[in-house]
């Protein structure tokens, strides 16, 4: 689920919508458009299914990776999520984004989880 970008808007309220030309996979580029900013560069640095999937977004002199990583133990799935960010302008980057990412990370992963319990009923 988390490799059906042009969906994410529907697990994520932050999100206008997500832009992809063809299916997800390392090297592929797409479009984020969050809700009141300007829409962002974004690549597919990683991408490992099930296990795996990392993207890049190309801000303003900074970057910002966020990795996602989904592990099966027993019969429950542990989500790791990994955000770094870089660049002349990184100190910016995580006060303005990075911040807002972290507070709201505990809220987006549960509507994932949902969306993904949804998805498979």
């Amino acid at each position: 689920m988390i490799s059906d970008i042009p969906n994410w808007n529907k697990w994520d309220d932050e999100l206008e919508y997500t832009q992809i030309d063809g299916n997800a996979a390392k090297g592929s580029k797409f479009i984020l458009k969050p809700k009141g900013s300007p829409k962002v560069s974004m690549s597919i640095e990683d991408f490992v299914p099930p296990f795996r999937f990392v993207d890049l977004s190309h801000l303003p002199l900074g970057k910002m990776r966020t990795t996602h990583e989904f592990t099966q133990n027993g019969s429950k799935t542990e989500i790791n999520i990994t955000m770094e960010i870089w660049g002349p302008l990184g100190f910016l980057w995580r006060k303005v984004i990075g911040k807002k990412q972290a507070q709201g990370a505990a809220s987006q992963t549960e509507s994932f989880i949902r969306r993904a319990r949804e998805l498979k009923a």
